[in-house]
């Protein structure tokens, strides 16, 4: 495009560089990088979230192989679930003053680790099958940066242990059952939902390491709509929030699956 001006009673040609965009031409270029963005963005988070899924899954494919190994040293018996934190050890830790030992501490906003409760940690009967490593319990989805990890109370594992384990009570040396009692498809451990509870978050009132499988201690939904789960045949699942309250209400069923009892329960 050629224009023409006047200076001085003269006339000159103002020729725009060859190369140059227009406005326009700018702004379209921008509108289709933005739909391009629009268009990846979801598939990028997808590949994200496949990605953590399939950390949290070997996760449990070891702690699937954990609780086969233990229960192969121990003529099949079972490891104390945490119900509450009045005994232990159990798989996941031993109580500390009749409370959970902790890793974290919350320093200026920031967590470091708290060394001094390590070893109430290694206590736990899953940990020698683990290759000592915590990093095991943690699902990689569960972000430590959040609020709700920061001021969780016990932050010990990602993860829960089925109270039906134990017959959903205190320990007790006549409530323990072998793994050869479950059903192999029922379900031994999965990923809690965090409530808000006490001015901080838990899995549970009991601030321990297992649960109900039902009301506000069922899954999680780190996986957005939905959690794994695993199998005491070891194999792990998705399962959505809608497949796991359906569940449920199975009595007995995968979730409430205390052996020799009329309900599960």
């Amino acid at each position: 495009m050629t224009e023409f001006y006047s200076i001085s009673g003269s006339t000159r040609r103002h020729q725009r560089p060859p190369d140059a965009f227009t406005l326009i031409e700018l702004l379209v270029v921008i509108a289709i990088i933005a739909i391009l963005a629009a268009m990846l963005l979801p598939t990028l988070a997808k590949a994200k979230e496949k990605a953590l899924r399939i950390g949290c899954v070997n996760n449990f494919r070891q702690l699937g192989l954990a609780m086969t190994m233990y229960t192969s040293d121990n003529n099949d018996k079972m490891p104390w679930m945490q119900w509450h934190n009045s005994y232990g050890p159990s798989w996941i830790y031993m109580p500390k003053g009749g409370s959970y030992p902790d890793p974290f501490k919350l320093v200026n906003g920031v967590l470091e680790d708290n060394t001094n409760d390590f070893s109430y940690i290694e206590q736990g009967l899953y940990f020698p099958y683990t290759s000592k490593n915590r990093n095991v319990y943690y699902c990689p989805a569960d972000n430590k940066n959040n609020d709700n990890f920061k001021r969780r109370f016990q932050r010990v594992s990602s993860y829960i242990m089925n109270g039906a384990v134990w017959n959903f009570t205190d320990f007790s040396p006549r409530n323990q059952h072998k793994l050869s009692d479950f059903r192999p498809a029922a379900y031994v451990h999965w990923e809690p939902k965090v409530n808000p509870i006490g001015g901080g978050y838990a899995y549970n009132s009991g601030t321990d390491g297992s649960q109900n499988p039902e009301g506000i201690e069922g899954i999680g939904d780190r996986h957005l709509k939905g959690a794994i789960v695993l199998g005491f045949d070891t194999h792990t699942h998705f399962i959505t929030q809608t497949q796991y309250d359906n569940e449920g209400k199975n009595k007995p069923g995968l979730l409430w699956c205390v052996p020799n009892s009329r309900t599960g329960q």
